[in-house]
C-alpha cells in the first residue's frame, strides 16, 4: 500500500515537533522546525478536500454568475488542483464584477445576499484547524 500524501505529512510533522524541535537549542531553528511542522499538518488537512472544496466553489460560482446573467466563458479544466485554482480564479473576478452591481444603488438585493451566503460557506469549507498542543 502507497500511504496517502497526508499520513506522510502527518508522519513527518509530529517527528518534527515531537522527537526533532525539542532536540534544538531554543530560538530561531527550534521555532522554524514547529513552524514547519504545522504548516505541514495544515497542508495535510487541505489535501483531503482540495479538489472536492474548489468543484464545489466553481460551480456554485457558476450558478451565482448565471442568476446574475452573467455569460461565464470559462471552461472546465479538469479535476487538477492548479487547473481548478486557474478556474476559480476566473469565475472569482466575475463574482467580484457581479458583487459591485448587486451592490450599486437600485442593485439585487437578494443576489447580494445570495453571494455573501456563498462566501461565508466558502470560508467555513476552507477552514483549517490548529491541533491541540
Amino acid at each position: 500500500m502507497i500511504p496517502e500524501a497526508d499520513a506522510l505529512l502527518n508522519l513527518a510533522a509530529g517527528k518534527l515537533l515531537m522527537e526533532i524541535a525539542p532536540n534544538i537549542a531554543p530560538g530561531y531553528g527550534q521555532g522554524s522546525a514547529s513552524t514547519v511542522a504545522i504548516v505541514m499538518i495544515l497542508a495535510a488537512q487541505e489535501y483531503g478536500r482540495a479538489a472536492d472544496v474548489r468543484a464545489w466553489e466553481n460551480a456554485r460560482l457558476r450558478e451565482i454568475l448565471a442568476r446574475g446573467g452573467v455569460a461565464v466563458d470559462v471552461a472546465p479544466g479538469g479535476l487538477a488542483i492548479a487547473a481548478l485554482n486557474a478556474e476559480n480564479a476566473a469565475l472569482t473576478r466575475a463574482l467580484i464584477a457581479l458583487q459591485e452591481k448587486a451592490e450599486a444603488p437600485g442593485g439585487d438585493n437578494a443576489l447580494e445576499r445570495e453571494i455573501a451566503a456563498f462566501l461565508k460557506e466558502s470560508a467555513a469549507r476552507r477552514r483549517l484547524h490548529l491541533p491541540a498542543m
